[in-house]
C-alpha cells in the first residue's frame, strides 16, 4: 500500500482526498505547511518517504509553496535524486498563473489541481504519473 500525505487547512478537502486515496494509500493528514513539513522530514529521516503528497497553496503558519520549497531543500540535503523526489500534487482555489508557475518551476510539483476537483480528476492525475495503476481496460492494447 502507498503512503500519502495530505496537507490542507480545510478539513473537508482533507477528508475528501483521504476517501479517494483510501483504496490505494495509507493517508497522513496535516493542517498546515509547518505540520506537513514536519511529517515529511520525519518520514524522510526514517527512510519511509511518502509516495504522493497533496499540498494546498493557501494555508496559515506556512503556505504550500513554502512547505514544498522546504521539502525540496531537505531532499537536497539528504541527497535524494530527482527520480526519488517526492511526487507532489498542488491543490488550490487560487489557480492563477503565478501560483501554477511557482508550483511547477520553483517547487517542481508534478501537477496542479484547481479546487473544486472531482474524485475522477484526482485519480486521473495519479494514473497519469503512474502513482496508481491504470484500470485493466485502459492498459490493454489491441
Amino acid at each position: 500500500m502507498l503512503r500519502a500525505l495530505i496537507i490542507d487547512d480545510d478539513p473537508v478537502t482533507k477528508r475528501f482526498l483521504a476517501e479517494i486515496l483510501a483504496p490505494f494509500a495509507a493517508c497522513e493528514l496535516a493542517a498546515n505547511g509547518r505540520e506537513g513539513l514536519d511529517a515529511f522530514a520525519q518520514a524522510l529521516r526514517a527512510g519511509t518517504p511518502y509516495d504522493v503528497i497533496f499540498i494546498d497553496v493557501m494555508m496559515p503558519a506556512m503556505d504550500g509553496h513554502q512547505a514544498l520549497e522546504a521539502m525540496r531543500h531537505l531532499e537536497h540535503e539528504q541527497h535524494v535524486g530527482p527520480a526519488d523526489a517526492a511526487k507532489v500534487i498542488m491543490v488550490s482555489a487560487a489557480d492563477d498563473s503565478r501560483n501554477v508557475y511557482r508550483a511547477f518551476f520553483q517547487g517542481q510539483a508534478l501537477s496542479f489541481l484547481p479546487k473544486p476537483f472531482t474524485s475522477d480528476a484526482v485519480l486521473a492525475e495519479l494514473r497519469k504519473f503512474d502513482i496508481i495503476d491504470q484500470p485493466a481496460l485502459q492498459r490493454s492494447t489491441a
